[in-house]
């Protein structure tokens, strides 16, 4: 078998997510480059993962001519890759959130029309996730009525990094965050948001918000509250699902994974999972797409789709876009 040969641009932390997931799966991929501005950065993650280093991303995707790339950068350097990317004919699975904008986001849609483009929104892979869904399928747990979802932890690095910078980041925490707690929103839902309310808050010394809370309804009656903090001490990762026959709890923090009870149930079902974590799965997912087994589960009209919401919910806390 052929293996496609992939690359990744931008060499920080969630690159080193993507290229372990390529790598755990060389039977059929091969990493071939990486590029960050950061020389040592590149280099140091060529001799973890192999492939060649590079400085300059356009270089890369010109010297190389890759099957697929990630785009690991930080937002605002995303467009010239993906338009690099799409002249190209290489596949592209670009880092959350999609872009600083909506407008931007529309930008990179644009660009990979006619072309594989995924969007990743890592959650959608996640195995208890996936069961979550079928209970909702199913009809387990009733008709959905509310979903609850935070994502906190003490970011030791805020100010000193380029998440808590606006131009490069596109905003704070709900830009960064609340991305993934929308898409999940909605991959729970199987539904569009109708409206949503923020409310932000600096506890830190920095010119983003480091909290927000997101009060969001569908356009089928679902109520969601979606929280994340970059200051609370004690960490939380979860997702409860209320429904009118049971309720769901998704506990990342926790080796359960997913319990539920439904309303005849006198103790919580417990759900294990023995899987490949999100990353690899998305990345398999991802291939599956380059070789044109499947079509990305999440496509450029889902990355507008949260960003539609993310602006909404900026103006709703009175930030201009």
């Amino acid at each position: 078998m052929t293996k496609t040969r992939a690359a990744v641009i931008g060499a920080g932390g969630i690159a080193g997510a993507h290229l372990r997931a390529y790598a755990a799966q060389a039977e059929r991929c091969e990493i071939i480059g990486i590029a960050d501005i950061d020389e040592a950065a590149a280099q140091a993650r060529a001799e973890e993962y192999g492939g060649q280093a590079f400085t300059d991303g356009l270089a890369l995707l010109d010297q190389l001519r890759p099957d697929a790339v990630s785009i690991c950068t930080p937002p605002k350097y995303r467009i010239p890759y993906v338009e690099a990317a799409a002249a190209r004919g290489i596949a592209v699975l670009c880092e959350k959130p999609p872009a600083r904008t909506l407008a931007e986001t529309q930008a990179i849609v644009d660009a990979m029309r006619g072309s594989t483009l995924q969007f990743a929104f890592c959650h959608r892979f996640h195995a208890p996730l996936n069961a979550a869904q079928a209970l909702i399928r199913n009809g387990k747990l009733g008709a959905l009525i509310q979903i609850e979802n935070r994502f906190a932890f003490r970011f030791a690095r805020a100010g000193k990094s380029w998440f808590t910078d606006a131009d490069i980041a596109g905003g704070g925490i709900l830009i960064d965050t609340l991305v993934h707690s929308l898409d999940i929103f909605r991959a729970l839902t199987d539904d569009e948001i109708q409206s949503a309310q923020a409310q932000l808050s600096a506890t830190l010394p920095i010119e983003v918000e480091d909290s927000a809370s997101l009060l969001v309804r569908s356009s089928g009656g679902v109520l969601g509250s979606l929280n994340c903090s970059w200051v609370t001490p004690v960490a939380d990762s979860f997702v409860r699902i209320h429904g009118t026959e049971g309720q769901a709890v998704i506990d990342y923090t926790a080796a359960a994974g997913l319990r539920f009870k439904l309303a005849a149930d006198e103790n919580w079902t417990v759900q294990r999972f023995d899987e490949p974590d999100r990353f690899l799965r998305q990345a398999a997912h991802f291939l599956d797409c380059v070789e044109g087994k499947s079509s990305p589960l999440v496509s450029g009209e889902d990355g507008l789709a949260v960003m539609r919401v993310i602006e909404s919910a900026y103006e709703s806390a009175g930030v201009s876009k």
